[in-house]
């Protein structure tokens, strides 16, 4: 073993952990390879890497595949861990056999705990869109099964249809069950806090953050991946509402919030505990979510109110990514990833591109295209805002290390 192979499993790793962009993947494969003295060549796609050292007569290659996800975030902040040490001199055969552990390693919380983790993310986050203790509870309902579904098909060939395969199962019963709820809101707005967990909004505001920093065919490949992601969501919705015979329930009714911010705020608190239990994440973890997440609703609301929606997300996603940078130089702190992802769904654009299509479909013309539009600007400003954060807290990384 050699600082070589100690390279190619960094990238292995991190590239499993990337569906947020591959800007910090070459950032962790390099310090990686200057650790023992390596100057590597990356050539970075969203689901594989061709890693190939630099600098000598007979150069070794290797090319890493994996798919993109974000569901161990155990293993992200093991990996940083891992990667402070090899910086600190760790001998190659000692970071490999590391290295080889955390990839090995078992999911720290059981099936059922994520599956209530789903469950408590999809409740959490419902207050956020429709203020009423109805859709608290459709979307605990709702948020288990799938749970169910989403830890049921996780790493097996079916895990690609979770999007369709649960907007449409949750839309029947939806409908069914809480025909009531549906028919005030619509169905979308019913049902997407339970979907929550499938929405690629993250994957699209990294896709746009990749297209801005000019690493543009992982943007672009990553931005097909979102939209298509969204396709089968709305497919599933506008399937199920088919099934049922309640395709007038595709447009949507914004109500009047009937939950005071207390419980809002509250929600968030719920909505974190799920995130750490549906991406099993270290359960320190949560004491840092809680104040991120809340902090950002409540600035991006704050601002929004005063100076519009553009500059409200501008201003809360560049705090988060300040927040986030800042926190990550302290080699014991959560990695940037973990810190920023509970903010990420703060500000999230996909739910947007689901209701503007559905609501589109359902004949409501002005909320979809409404929708749409806001959709079409959140994306860049999310990646833009958090890209800004971070280039504006490089400068003070130094003051948080040891």
């Amino acid at each position: 073993m050699d600082g070589f192979d100690v390279v190619v499993r960094v990238a292995r790793l991190a590239l499993e952990s990337s569906a947020e962009g591959v800007g910090l993947l070459e950032d962790y494969v390099r310090r990686a390879g200057a650790s023992y003295g390596l100057e590597v060549g990356l050539v970075v796609l969203p689901e594989q890497i061709l890693v190939q050292e630099l600098g000598t007569d007979q150069p070794r290659t290797a090319l890493v595949r994996a798919a993109p996800g974000i569901f161990r975030l155990d293993q992200v902040a093991d990996l940083k861990r891992s990667l402070v040490d090899i910086e600190a001199g760790a001998p190659p055969d000692e970071a490999c056999r590391r290295l080889d552990a955390i990839a090995g390693r078992t999911a720290p919380w059981p099936w059922w705990a994520r599956v209530v983790g789903v469950a408590l993310f999809a409740a959490g986050f419902a207050p956020s869109v429709v203020a009423s203790w109805g859709e608290v509870a459709a979307a605990a309902m709702l948020g288990l099964l799938m749970g169910v579904l989403v830890v049921a098909a996780g790493g097996t060939r079916l895990e690609g249809i979770v999007p369709f395969l649960g907007a449409f199962v949750v839309t029947v019963l939806g409908l069914t069950l809480l025909s009531d709820l549906a028919s005030t809101t619509g169905v979308t707005l019913m049902v997407l806090p339970a979907l929550f967990i499938t929405v690629p909004g993250d994957t699209l505001s990294a896709a746009a953050g990749e297209l801005l920093s000019g690493r543009f065919t992982a943007g672009a490949i990553r931005l097909a991946l979102g939209l298509f992601v969204l396709g089968l969501i709305v497919i599933g919705i506008v399937a199920g509402a088919n099934l049922t015979g309640d395709v007038d329930a595709l447009s949507e009714t914004l109500p009047a919030p009937d939950l005071p911010l207390l419980v809002v705020l509250a929600g968030w608190v719920v909505f974190s505990a799920g995130l750490v239990l549906a991406f099993n994440a270290p359960p320190t973890v949560f004491w840092w979510l809680v104040p991120s997440v809340i902090a950002t609703f409540l600035l991006q609301q704050g601002v929004t109110r005063v100076a519009g929606a553009v500059l409200g997300t501008l201003v809360a996603g560049a705090v988060l990514g300040a927040f986030a940078n800042l926190l990550d130089a302290h080699p014991h702190r959560p990695p940037r990833l973990v810190l920023v992802l509970g903010g990420f769904f703060v500000l999230t654009v996909g739910g947007l591109g689901v209701r503007g299509v559905t609501a589109v479909l359902g004949e409501d013309p002005v909320d979809g295209l409404t929708d749409l539009v806001d959709f079409g600007l959140q994306v860049p400003t999310v990646a833009l805002a958090i890209a800004l954060g971070v280039l504006l807290s490089d400068r003070w990384r130094p003051r948080f290390r040891p």
